[in-house]
């Protein structure tokens, strides 16, 4: 017992004290130029809290000097400060910052990511979205996802397990069979609700991709309420206390996205979560996702790469 103890005091200081290197190496994002902005799509939209707005700087201007257009809004989880508006604004000029309080989710859920989910499809009506975690980098070219925004194309970001788009039975199966060897105790409502989808009405003509909703393309013209609220109604009657819970916003989706005719998912080499097994060679986006997020100083390093590479890019212009 003192043993487990001390090795997860161990754990804990040694992430305080990367996060607080990371926090250091990255403070002087806040001197960068703001971004050059022009054309109307992609859309890109985060939703970002007052702790995240540095790594959400980060991870905004990587994307968004990949992709080189757009438009950029985000999500107020409550938390922002005037302070933090005026650093979005200033940052990136013509941001449009939507209340979390303001946005109606309907028959789905609140919290958990939700209203960004369901903003996203209202806002697919006019426009391309690009999602992006305010975790996520950017560290080269991103010529798949330019491909799928300019042929109005739907992505997501695969996992180890989670590479392409299959019926959804296939899924279910894999993810049963991890709660055989592990039994139900403590079992999150994601897994839980993946071991669910061959139940689904007409499961057999239904698709789904174990992927992440870090990063995710969502197509023009594709999405509405009625399916979200169809597959989340569903889903609220088969786990009624559990369905609000963290993690069912990314099921949905990923099966909304995973359910759209010419989905595809990103090359797992070059798109990636941070979390192991981690792919060969040099991704093109990482998502650091809170688990594994300061191991190694990889975020630390990465950042201040294209902290250096940006200084040098906005000076040269």
């Amino acid at each position: 017992m003192m043993e487990d103890l001390l090795s997860r005091a161990i754990h804990r200081l040694r992430r305080t004290l990367r996060r607080e290197a990371f926090r250091r190496a990255t403070a002087h994002a806040l001197d960068t130029a703001p971004l050059a902005m022009s054309g109307s799509s992609p859309l890109f939209l985060s939703m970002v809290r007052h702790g995240d707005v540095v790594p959400y700087l980060l991870a905004i201007k990587s994307l968004y000097a990949a992709i080189g257009v757009g438009r950029v809004a985000v999500i107020d989880d409550g938390s922002l400060t005037g302070d933090d508006r005026r650093i979005l604004h200033r940052h990136l000029p013509g941001i449009a910052i939507f209340d979390i309080a303001a946005i109606d989710t309907g028959r789905c859920p609140r919290g958990g990511t939700w209203e960004r989910l369901v903003q996203i499809v209202d806002l697919t009506a006019e426009t391309y979205v690009i999602q992006a975690d305010a975790d996520t980098l950017v560290t080269g070219p991103v010529p798949e996802v330019v491909q799928c925004w300019r042929e109005n194309r739907s992505f997501l970001l695969g996992t180890a397990v989670g590479r392409k788009v299959e019926p959804a039975a296939a899924t279910a199966r894999m993810v049963q069979g991890w709660i055989a060897q592990a039994g139900l105790a403590g079992m999150k409502i994601g897994t839980l609700a993946e071991a669910a989808l061959d139940q689904l009405p007409d499961a057999a003509r239904r698709s789904y991709v174990h992927a992440s909703s870090g990063f995710a393309g969502f197509a023009q013209g594709r999405f509405g309420r009625t399916e979200l609220e169809r597959f989340s109604l569903w889903m609220q009657d088969r786990f009624p206390t559990r369905w609000a819970d963290w993690g069912s916003e990314q099921i949905a989706s990923n099966y909304l996205l995973a359910n759209d005719p010419g989905a595809v998912v990103l090359p797992f080499e070059r798109y990636c979560c941070f979390e192991p097994p981690l792919p060969d060679g040099t991704p093109a986006l990482y998502h650091f996702i809170g688990t594994h997020r300061y191991e190694g100083g990889v975020y630390r390093r990465r950042a201040r790469e294209f902290l250096a590479g940006y200084a040098t890019r906005t000076q040269a212009g």
